[in-house]
């Protein structure tokens, strides 16, 4: 009996990988943008060695996302409530003109990918970027954690973090940085100095690179991968 069940267990098991592992689907070659909105479905966006963004999911059985390209942007939606996870690679040399992330109680993960534009939303989950580059970028995060590990910003990049904990490590140094924030309830460092009155500033003023953050109940932390071998003491606005 038991060989006769066996056969019939590996069929189940195929059935499944093909439900859950499907073959990458391939955007067209001018597509060098995104927009996506989700709700309790994870975001994983990661570079790969390919050279058009492609991406594939993974849903309860019989959902599926709609996967629109227009203007040059893949826009993905979901068609009807589910769970799982969303697969999206871009090349490791593509500059995404563009990039909207809306999530909802879900995490948002982002690895190697590089953008002039970024918009990351979250109401509660995880936000983790690694090894990224943007140009400009807004993250905003209601609940939960944000993880900003060697992310380099080129420009600007505002935080609105409300009630979360915090861990952003810029690879340069710390006077490459000017960073405004405000901070309501919460506790902010910025390289080893707690900071205490708020709104306040902190770094150079004619520093190139420009940071907002602003944060309520936040518990926050703020590093530079780089030492600086000419720091000065932290600049601190009192309070207003």
């Amino acid at each position: 009996m038991m060989k006769k069940n066996i056969p019939f267990a590996v069929v189940l098991l195929l059935c499944a990988v093909a439900a859950f592992g499907q073959d990458l689907t391939y955007a067209r070659p001018a597509t060098d943008g995104l927009d996506i909105e989700l709700s309790q479905v994870h975001l994983v966006a990661e570079a790969f060695e390919e050279e058009r963004i492609a991406y594939r999911f993974e849903l309860a059985e019989g959902k599926k996302l709609s996967c629109i390209e227009t203007q040059k942007t893949l826009r993905i939606r979901q068609m009807t409530p589910s769970q799982g996870t969303l697969y999206v690679f871009i090349p490791k040399q593509m500059l995404l003109e563009n990039c909207s992330i809306r999530v909802n109680r879900a995490d948002i993960r982002l690895d190697g990918v590089q953008a002039v534009h970024i918009l990351a939303m979250l109401n509660m989950g995880a936000i983790t970027s690694s090894d990224c580059v943007f140009k400009n970028a807004v993250i905003n995060l209601a609940r939960g954690t944000l993880s900003f590990n060697k992310t380099q910003i080129v420009r600007s990049c505002t935080f609105t973090v409300t009630d979360a904990a915090a861990d952003i490590i810029f690879p340069a140094e710390e006077t490459e940085y000017h960073i405004d924030y405000v901070q309501n309830g919460g506790s902010l460092a910025i390289a080893g100095n707690t900071l205490t009155g708020s709104p306040g500033e902190y770094g150079s003023a004619k520093a190139k690179r420009r940071i907002i953050f602003s944060g309520g109940a936040a518990r926050a932390s703020i590093h530079f991968t780089q030492k600086d071998t000419k720091t000065a003491a932290p600049q601190q606005n009192s309070e207003n």
